[in-house]
């Protein structure tokens, strides 16, 4: 029996729907009334000139350098984090590059875990399910799962990554091989979230081959995916050149910034970071970028929505941009990282999970050829058991991803088309 994944439309029609909407709103009607959104949002930016920050989506060293030696020499900067912050957390979320093997992060396959993934599969397709019914439930791994339950606790309560290796994508259809990787995923984190306001459950990161090809293919700041305790990656194919997928501790970037600079620890907690909605209402909203929460230390922020990505995606005009305090800050986190961080190997067929509340990541500039193209396939999971609490902003966004029921779910199984024309794929900030 063949596996489906029905849509509620077509892509097409449900994505001119969507560019037709012109400024939908931000958050269902759901969640405005369950959170009381409308009562927090923020107020219209003031009509008289504001100077801000000049800071793109690229990190411009020098800038930062200047911008850094000009706010030191003005002075009267905090000289201890923000009061019941610790001056430094420990754990083994907290490691620098060269503490970890690859044996450390990488499980592989054994013939048996292969047979026994060949079988769920099996029993899948025997239910008559719809793709998107994926669960530990109808895809049962009774041996496998063990190991499965290692990562998992690697990822929320141990280094915060690892990696599942030995997957030939190239040995089933595209359906089962979505069904494969859904199955197994689920038992790491049971619940699949909406990337984008579509309602998206699937991102292609893949080349464009369009305009946006020589901005996509750069290399990429450090940052999070912003709303998900669990980013996933399957490694569909990879580049001829470059690619490396990079991730950095956040708890030693804290370490390292509250050591040094505890001023720019109470910048990154203020509830004052103006995140772009691209056109949506409301246009932005605000929140902190880093929180110290329940014992844990929580970074969460895309630079594209704090600064824009020139040419092709330009922060919305009229809404506050950041201050000279927030540029400098932003930028040191990722300088921070750079020290820190370190590279996973990947192959073909690699399960990937990392924790994006207490991780890092950014990748390098990449190559494609006619025989080797790179294509991640993106989830965002939730663990209801085992994602770290979260305050009452980052609840809000997580509410909006994964437990938004006004909204549908689309699994384009793979990268939407329109006249040859890909329309839809992972950000530019990934």
């Amino acid at each position: 029996m063949a596996t489906t994944f029905a849509q509620p439309t077509t892509y097409e029609s449900a994505f001119e729907k969507h560019q037709a909407l012109g400024s939908p709103e931000y958050y269902s009607v759901g969640l405005r009334e369950r959170f009381q959104i409308d009562s927090l949002k923020p107020p219209a930016p003031k009509e008289e000139p504001v100077s801000y920050a000049d800071i793109e989506y690229d990190v411009d060293e020098a800038k930062y350098e200047a911008r850094s030696a000009a706010r030191m020499a003005a002075g009267g900067l905090q000289t201890e984090v923000p009061p019941f912050w610790p001056k430094q957390v420990e754990g083994p979320l907290c490691w620098k590059s060269g503490n970890i093997a690859e044996e450390d992060y990488v499980i592989h396959l054994t013939d048996k875990d292969k047979t026994e993934i060949v079988a769920a599969l099996k029993y899948f397709k025997e239910q008559g399910l719809d793709g998107s019914e994926v669960s530990p439930e109808t895809f049962p791994l009774p041996k496998l799962s063990h190991k499965m339950r290692k990562i998992c606790e690697d990822v929320y309560e141990g280094k915060g990554f690892a990696v599942l290796r030995g997957l030939d994508p190239d040995v089933w259809s595209v359906e089962d091989v979505t069904v494969v990787y859904l199955g197994i995923s689920s038992y790491v984190a049971e619940k699949r979230g909406k990337q984008d306001q579509r309602g998206s459950m699937l991102m292609h990161v893949i080349k464009l081959q369009d305009k946006r090809d020589e901005q996509y293919c750069a290399s990429k700041p450090f940052h999070t995916d912003t709303v998900t305790d669990c980013l996933c990656l399957f490694a569909r194919g990879l580049s001829a050149r470059g690619g490396s997928s990079v991730l950095a501790s956040g708890w030693q970037v804290y370490n390292d910034i509250a050591a040094t600079r505890p001023d720019l620890i109470h910048v990154l907690a203020q509830p004052d970071w103006p995140f772009d909605t691209y056109g949506r209402d409301p246009a932005f909203y605000k929140r902190p970028i880093l929180f110290h929460h329940k014992g844990k230390i929580i970074f969460s922020f895309s630079r594209r929505l704090l600064a824009g990505h020139l040419p092709n995606e330009p922060r919305t005009e009229g809404i506050p941009g950041l201050t000279e305090a927030q540029a400098e800050a932003l930028d040191a986190v990722h300088f921070a990282a750079r020290k820190y961080e370190m590279r996973p190997t990947m192959q073909k067929g690699d399960l990937r999970f990392i924790n994006n509340m207490g991780l890092l990541h950014r990748r390098e500039a990449f190559e494609d050829d006619e025989n080797n193209a790179r294509h991640l396939i993106r989830l965002w999971l939730h663990n209801e058991m085992m994602c770290w609490k979260l305050p009452q902003p980052l609840r809000v966004a997580w509410a909006r991803v994964f437990e938004d029921g006004d909204r549908k779910g689309y699994f384009d199984i793979v990268p939407p088309r329109k006249d040859g024309v890909l329309l839809r794929v992972a950000g530019t900030c990934d």
